[in-house]
């Protein structure tokens, strides 16, 4: 809070302590952060839409097929894409258990079901992911999923997010 309220007063003073070229530099350093920042924001976002689709769609065969019997199609492929989101849980989270119950209660139909809507899932996942993020932060897939993979194993899940950023900064 005291921080917040002193904004102001705080930057003014390192300002006063960086010569003109570096404050330049923390400038551009503070635009190409929000950027990428965004850009990731926006990149989850569609990977967020297309796990969306893909449990819309694959329950609503299910729901064809008449191996599923729920009205509530849209919230549950709303709660999996937000828990997909989040890396240490992802869609596993949500269907592997939900076909482990499928399958002890003998409604084995859709415990198949929910294990092939898993699979495809994931494979669009591992394979949408790089390029997205990729094509939104301007950087090759491969380093995209390295800093994304080493993000997480040195800092966690926040470190998915940073070290992409961080990558950006540095070929800057």
């Amino acid at each position: 809070c005291f921080m917040t309220a002193d904004y102001d007063v705080i930057t003014d003073f390192i300002n006063a302590q960086l010569s003109e070229k570096r404050r330049d530099d923390f400038v551009r350093a503070k635009t190409l952060l929000k950027s990428s920042l965004g850009k990731m924001g926006k990149a989850y976002l569609l990977i967020m839409l297309v796990t969306f689709s893909e449990m819309l769609i694959g329950l609503s065969i299910l729901k064809l097929l008449g191996i599923f019997n729920s009205s509530y199609i849209v919230i549950i492929s709303v709660a999996t894409a937000v828990v997909d989101i989040i890396p240490v849980l992802g869609t596993g989270t949500v269907l592997i258990p939900w076909a482990i119950v499928c399958l002890i209660m003998g409604n084995y139909p859709m415990a198949i079901g929910l294990g092939i809507l898993y699979g495809v899932i994931t494979v669009i996942r591992q394979v949408v992911e790089p390029k997205l993020v990729a094509g939104q932060l301007g950087l090759p897939p491969f380093v995209t999923i390295s800093a994304i993979y080493i993000g997480l194993k040195t800092m966690g899940v926040l470190g998915m997010f940073i070290a992409p950023v961080m990558i950006i900064m540095v070929k800057l």
